[in-house]
């Protein structure tokens, strides 16, 4: 059985090296954004025939509860306009998630939604609308797309994401609000990087 491990960065799928040196694992980057995400996936599935993909990532906080470096584990994707893909989600999985961030000082949460967008939630502003438009917890790009492509091929889509902002953060740009979040920035990616990583060297337990 081949396990496909998507990612939209190559920074992210450097999270899942080890995987990609085992048998049974692809790991491959789609690129960022909806568009990108489900074209990259469907060649994928063509090219490797994989029995379950997991997509795994970083992610936005929406809801106040979430902290950067946290595992969210969602049970449905959806997009601002209310389209909904429903996504895997399996006992076992959750444990280990459970159990990698109580050891690193995190929380992981399970079940909820991801919502996934064009462009960017830059701003608290921008967060808190798309949490109230869409029941979100958290946000990113690629969730819906992936879901829906692995829907229509018939195959099981897992998701997985570390929380890089939190809901009250502006995403890093040039105005001088966001400059503290752009300092924090390479820290928290790189936490968040770890964070997967480590979820990810318990997976092969989990799938065997």
């Amino acid at each position: 059985m081949t396990v496909l491990v998507v990612t939209a960065l190559r920074f992210e799928r450097a999270a899942f090296r080890h995987l990609a040196r085992r048998p049974g694992w692809v790991v491959r980057a789609t690129g960022v954004g909806p568009a990108r995400a489900g074209d990259g996936l469907m060649q994928l599935l063509d090219a490797v025939r994989p029995a379950l993909v997991v997509g795994a990532g970083v992610c936005g906080g929406l809801d106040a509860a979430l902290s950067s470096g946290d595992l969210v584990l969602p049970s449905e994707a959806v997009t601002p306009d209310g389209e909904r893909e429903p996504l895997a989600m399996d006992a076992a999985f959750a444990d280990i998630a459970r159990r990698i961030a109580g050891a690193h000082g995190v929380r992981a949460h399970i079940g909820g939604r991801m919502v996934s967008v064009e462009r960017i939630a830059s701003t608290p502003a921008d967060k808190r609308e798309l949490a109230r438009l869409s029941g979100a917890c958290a946000v990113d790009q690629e969730t819906f797309a992936w879901a829906r492509a692995s829907r229509a091929a018939g195959i099981p889509f897992f998701a997985v994401r570390a929380v890089l902002d939190e809901a009250q953060e502006p995403i890093a740009s040039w105005h001088p609000s966001a400059w503290p979040s752009a300092l924090r920035l390479p820290a928290r990616a790189l936490r968040a990087r770890r964070m997967l990583r480590e979820f990810g060297r318990e997976w092969p337990c989990w799938r065997s």
